[in-house]
């Protein structure tokens, strides 16, 4: 070969270089590690990762352990559970031990190069670690429940939720005994993954709206807690149609204090104030004895209505008992549009 051959083959060689594999760390909040090799990134931003999943034939019993997993899902569960801004990662501690599922946001795997990629999962289980299985109230809903103010009927729906956690334990147990059996079997590890995702439930959700304050508890129950120094925040939202027309948005309360609408609307920044236009309002003031007072509506703010929607929720609220016109120069447009 001539030196014009040699140059030629010299600048092939240089327009094709070598594919450079990255290693990447994953890591859970306890600082279980793996690194693995990047094989591509997605314009999304999705890391693809080779996995060589390392697992014993079984899992001895009782024993803790802590696997890195590749778990195959169909399209939207994977989207769902793989496309977050943040990890996903569940922790629970039962009678039997403590249970974790982590999941990297943003990272598939494949085991072979012609695997359809997959979640990326750390399970671990310590059975050292025990706790009580408890259904979460939140905060408001247990003082009602400590001040000896819930119903027997309330009292018996806390009880159903908590007999519906402890049910799902045996199913749990059952998975993992199978995964400790076969630890590389498809079945068993989607069983047991499955199981664990879905365990916690509505049961261990403290943001449930089966136990919000504002649909949990009766009216008279939130003014009896906010009379006793609780703060007993109610449920404000707007709801707008689907196509523009005389309907310009529903306004609904639930369970809100009087003193609580009042507050926001003088603020301007949630609750009342929102979808205002860019206009000054009067502040409002409420009766001291009045400010604890239970309120909810829905209010229908149109545009047909001759009035602005500024006008219209004023008036909304002045037909609330307690409330009334403060004295003072108008306040200034809302905050929020």
């Amino acid at each position: 070969m001539g030196w014009l051959g040699t140059l030629s083959l010299g600048l092939a060689l240089m327009a094709t270089p070598p594919r450079v594999q990255m290693p990447r760390a994953v890591c859970t909040g306890r600082g279980a590690c793996i690194t693995l090799i990047q094989e591509a990134r997605t314009d999304d931003g999705v890391l693809l990762l080779r996995l060589e999943e390392k697992l014993p034939r079984r899992l001895a019993p009782d024993s803790a352990f802590s696997l890195w997993l590749a778990w195959p899902l169909e399209a939207e569960r994977q989207r769902q559970l793989v496309f977050r801004s943040g990890e996903f990662l569940s922790t629970v501690e039962t009678p039997a031990g403590r249970f974790e599922l982590f999941v990297p946001p943003k990272v598939l795997v494949r085991r072979t190069p012609s695997e359809p990629p997959a979640a990326l999962v750390n399970v671990a289980f310590d059975p050292a670690v025990r706790g009580t299985l408890k259904a979460v109230v939140n905060e408001v809903v247990a003082a009602a429940e400590a001040r000896g103010l819930l119903t027997p009927e309330q009292q018996q729906a806390l009880a159903a939720r908590q007999k519906a956690l402890e049910e799902r334990l045996p199913e749990l147990m059952r998975a993992l005994d199978g995964l400790r059996a076969k630890p590389s079997d498809p079945k068993a590890r989607e069983s047991f993954l499955s199981t664990l995702m879905a365990f916690p439930g509505d049961e261990l959700d403290p943001a449930s709206r089966a136990i919000a304050a504002e649909t949990f508890l009766t009216a008279d129950q939130r003014h009896a807690l906010r009379k006793a120094g609780y703060e007993v925040v109610g449920r404000r939202w707007l709801e707008y149609p689907e196509t523009s027309g005389e309907l310009a948005y529903r306004l609904h309360i639930q369970g809100a204090a009087v003193e609580q609408l009042v507050r926001e609307w003088n603020a301007g920044l949630r609750g009342p104030a929102s979808g205002l236009e860019n206009v000054p309002r009067p502040a409002l003031e409420v009766e001291r004895a009045r400010r604890h007072d239970d309120v909810s509506f829905t209010l229908e703010v149109r545009n047909d209505d001759g009035r602005t929607r500024m006008e219209q929720v004023l008036q909304r609220l002045l037909a609330v008992p307690g409330v009334r016109p403060a004295p003072g120069p108008p306040l200034p447009p809302a905050r929020i549009p």
